[in-house]
């Protein structure tokens, strides 16, 4: 049976942490810790413990047993975090949100191994601001519609973003649910990996400076009937971006023989994963 070193990684898509596999490089009989809790600001921390290591076809990651898992915020012990079943995984769950501006703490212990732990701080979305944005309807071969907005940070620190375009898909239920477009940059060497595929979301490719204001804009071929779009802005704390980055460059490389080794960024000591800070928000896109 064939078999495949693995790492388990957590990527933000629809800002819910979906768990993914990702081939890397280990010694065969090291089962390390790994640690993964992207902290979405107002929402419950989900932190997945498991073991990275060879995994055959159709196996899962392995879950220390008797394993123990601990909160923090600044410094300070919060809760125990509980063992809940989700989606037939098992993850850890806070019952308070984690607020901006603060920082959080993750520990984990199980027998056999050293204390892990990782720690970030949850960015405070408020500190940008959107103008400007427009869509504009086109006829033409090479897009349906391109999206144009102003990103201003008014902090006094680099930020890092990630941007998506919604649109409210169309149901006869009460909840409004958003999809993504499939979108590309326009002239933006702002952008990472800018080029002519379409993805659900982009990131920039460097962090854009305090005070500073830049043109952004983004084109689809999708059509869909709804009027009602939106841009989301995720602002990252620096190690939740290079950690994400780091997963894209390699998702992006997965299948090329000719990319170089992508290092999965990680902040867990004694251990692998991460513990990142992230807030999300939503601007309506005017009609014209």
């Amino acid at each position: 049976m064939k078999t495949f070193n693995f790492l388990p990684i957590f990527a933000t898509i629809l800002l819910t942490s979906c768990e993914k596999k990702l081939t890397i490089d280990l010694a065969s009989d090291a089962d390390r810790p790994v640690l993964n809790v992207l902290m979405n600001e107002n929402a419950p921390l989900k932190a997945r413990f498991t073991l990275s290591g060879r995994l055959a076809d159709g196996e899962s990651f392995k879950d220390p047993a008797n394993a123990e898992t601990r909160l923090y915020e600044n410094d300070v012990f919060k809760e125990s975090l509980k063992p809940q079943t989700i989606d037939g995984k098992k993850y850890y769950v806070s019952t308070i949100g984690v607020l901006k501006d603060k920082k959080y703490s993750i520990t984990a212990t199980a027998p056999g191994f050293n204390l892990v732990e990782g720690s970030d701080i949850i960015p405070d979305i408020n500190t940008i601001e959107i103008n400007n944005q427009a869509v504009i309807e086109s006829n033409s071969d090479q897009y349906k519609f391109k999206f144009n907005f102003l990103l201003k940070n008014t902090s006094k620190e680099k930020q890092y973003y990630r941007f998506r375009i919604l649109y409210e898909e169309n149901n006869s239920g009460k909840t409004i649910k958003k999809a993504p477009f499939y979108i590309r940059p326009v002239n933006t060497s702002d952008i990472f990996g800018s080029g002519n595929s379409s993805k659900k979301e982009w990131f920039v490719e460097k962090a854009q400076p305090a005070g500073e204001t830049i043109f952004y804009a983004f084109s689809t071929d999708d059509n869909p009937a709804s009027k009602k779009r939106y841009i989301e802005v995720t602002l990252f704390t620096e190690t939740s971006y290079k950690y994400l980055k780091s997963v894209a460059k390699a998702e992006d490389s997965r299948n090329s023989p000719f990319a170089e080794k992508v290092i999965i960024h990680s902040n867990i000591q004694n251990g692998l994963g991460i513990v990142g800070g992230l807030s999300a928000k939503e601007f309506p896109i005017p009609n014209p």
